[in-house]
């Protein structure tokens, strides 16, 4: 072990450094630490503190002793500098090796400039390469990587977050002359998904994707969402990235992964319609200003977000007929729905030439929740269990009893027929049917 007990390492230092007050004392450049330790001395009988060097060249340990703590540490930190700059471990290379290690730090210059051409920077760049090569497969290179990501992320892709993709691809289909619903749904859609990846969109994967999708909760109620919801947004962002795909915003094969993942199971829950007694109950305790909101959606099957946007212009009871514009309909079609004797003398007190029908205040990104509030809370002082789309679900059932014509009833509420046929077809007689559509206003005394 060498010495530095020098008359000039007992020499107090100009600007002494004061002693940590925990030990070993770590000297750090980079990945390099050399170590000082507090030790004993002994000169000539007497004790003394001392304070030990530590660190390794050319692959052994060396040790330095110091009397002064600063002089310690100004070694301590030029060795750091030295081993972090390769100096100490060049000094044991052969003299290939040496012309090998001047190679690669003037191929590193060359690159990254002469700034970054060190051994410290050398050593970053294995490590680098170890993590990587780890998680190749067997003899693929980390240049025949490079060149595949290369070619599936070019650079002069443009760099798009999920938001700024979202409002393109909005405003590219109203330029397309979607329908207003249709708009609407990819703005409630794509903004609740660009809310949630607030990231480039080229950072999105498929896991990612399915994940959120399988995790979605009803922002109302908090309860996990029905896989129908799950699909409906699933096919939205299919239809986002193959725009961004054509967009040349990301590589083909991420809009493929995306349409490759697997749609939620659905979970088929009996189909719930209200009985005539329970609808007359409803009725009487609703308020007022709902009645013509609420009897159409009973006795015409009109969906609730089609309610709540219909006018009076719409409603034509001289020709007893509602026109659901294509604008307003969820499928972009326009309809024709009849309206039924009953339901024409539930609207009579009530009509108007022009004018919203809706009474409540909506909000544009949540169309018929404030409208469907106050349905529900109807249903609760009549004590009346509620069921989700249960008036149009009753309608259907019924509707599908008195005509025994399920493609004409698809029509009526713009449905297929086939989910007319599975899903709404013997939940109701015709006793019951008949009682239904002769459920009247009753006549107040």
């Amino acid at each position: 072990m060498r010495s530095n007990l020098s008359p000039d390492s007992l020499a107090p230092e100009s600007k002494p450094v004061r002693p940590p007050k925990t030990w070993p004392h770590v000297i750090r450049n980079g990945d390099v630490a050399v170590k000082i330790y507090k030790n004993k001395g002994h000169i000539r009988g007497e004790n003394f503190q001392t304070f030990l060097l530590s660190y390794y060249a050319s692959g052994k340990r060396q040790l330095r002793r110091f009397m002064d703590f600063s002089k310690a540490c100004e070694e301590a930190t030029r060795i750091a500098q030295q081993k972090a700059q390769g100096a100490l471990g060049a000094a044991a290379l052969s003299a290939r090796d040496r012309i090998s290690l001047e190679q690669a730090l003037a191929l590193l210059a060359k690159n990254e400039g002469i700034g970054s051409a060190s051994v410290a920077r050398l050593v970053e760049i294995v490590r680098d390469y170890a993590t990587a090569r780890a998680s190749l497969p067997s003899g693929v290179t980390l240049a025949e990587t490079a060149q595949f990501y290369k070619q599936k992320h070019p650079s002069n892709m443009p760099r798009k977050t999920v938001a700024e993709v979202v409002a393109e691809f909005i405003a590219d289909r109203r330029s397309a002359n979607c329908s207003a619903v249709h708009v609407h749904d990819l703005e409630i859609r794509l903004g609740q998904f660009s809310k949630a990846f607030e990231l480039s969109i080229i950072a999105v994967s498929a896991p990612l994707v399915q994940q959120w999708i399988y995790g979605l909760k009803n922002q109302k109620t908090k309860q996990a969402v029905a896989a129908r919801t799950k699909e409906n947004m699933l096919r939205q962002i299919v239809s986002l990235f193959n725009f961004a795909r054509r967009q040349k915003y990301v590589p083909a094969e991420l809009a493929l992964e995306l349409s490759e993942i697997s749609t939620p199971k659905k979970q088929h829950a009996p189909i719930g319609i209200y009985t005539p007694d329970e609808m007359r109950a409803i009725l009487a305790a609703a308020d007022e200003a709902v009645v013509p909101a609420l009897t159409i959606a009973a006795f015409a099957g009109l969906r609730l977000a089609e309610v709540s946007r219909l006018d009076w212009r719409d409603v034509r009871l001289s020709e007893k007929l509602i026109v659901v514009s294509a604008e307003n309909a969820k499928t972009a079609a326009r309809r024709l729905v009849p309206i039924s004797d009953n339901l024409a003398a539930w609207l009579t007190p009530h009509a108007k030439r022009s004018g919203a029908l809706n009474p409540c205040e909506e909000h544009a990104e949540n169309v018929g929740n404030a409208l469907g509030d106050r349905f529900e809370r109807a249903a609760a002082r009549a004590k009346v269990s509620w069921k989700r789309n249960g008036f149009r679900h009753s309608y259907i059932s019924y509707r599908v009893a008195v005509l025994k014509d399920v493609p004409a009833v698809a029509l009526e509420c713009g449905n297929s027929p086939q989910v007319i046929f599975s899903n709404y077809r013997a939940l109701a007689t015709d006793p019951e049917a008949k009682d239904w559509f002769s459920i009247l206003l009753a006549k107040k005394s």
